[in-house]
């Protein structure tokens, strides 16, 4: 799968499932720079289910995985597009992943637990841009059942529908 954006949720997640390094073996994945170094960093001093910390720097540092860094100026003219009360849940790296992969010409999609992400997409009209990490896992030979209903392909189309709602009613962008 090339050029795949993770959000921080699902790096712990493939982590919690042992499932990272096949995923970084059979993706392009990129991270933003907030994601890999701060919101999977406040990771890194806890410990997961399965007792082991998220470190990522081997990674980085082999350049497995490739980071990307959005200006704050870009990272607001794209919030600006929004009312602000449509990214009351957005956290610094889903704007600055959301920011690059609306400014990028490559065909990028992007994977989140989190459903902002996907209603953003929807009320771009950009579902197709977004994937669940039960779609990576399947496109990938590694399909199984994940607890967490945010990271199935059932909350991805329900909340790309809701922004795609969002955006013919007139909600969630500024006119």
């Amino acid at each position: 799968m090339k050029l795949l954006i993770l959000d921080a949720g699902v790096v712990i997640k493939l982590h919690e499932l042992g499932l990272w390094s096949a995923i970084v073996d059979r993706c392009d994945v990129h991270l933003s720079e907030i994601v890999a170094r701060r919101e999977c960093k406040y990771h890194e001093a806890q410990e997961d289910d399965w007792g082991r910390d998220i470190d990522l720097s081997h990674d980085i540092a082999n350049e497995t995985i490739k980071i990307f860094d959005v200006d704050q100026v870009d990272v607001e003219s794209f919030k600006s597009l929004f009312d602000p009360n449509y990214f009351a849940d957005l956290d610094a790296g889903e704007a600055e992943s959301l920011a690059f992969l609306v400014n990028q010409k490559g065909s990028y999609r992007i994977s989140s637990g989190d459903a902002i992400v996907y209603k953003v997409l929807g009320n771009l009209n950009r579902s197709d841009q977004g994937i669940s990490l039960e779609e990576i896992l399947a496109a990938c030979g590694l399909g199984r059942t994940i607890q967490g209903y945010q990271y199935s392909k059932a909350f991805r189309l329900q909340l790309t529908q809701l922004g795609a709602t969002d955006m013919v009613q007139g909600r969630g962008r500024k006119r």
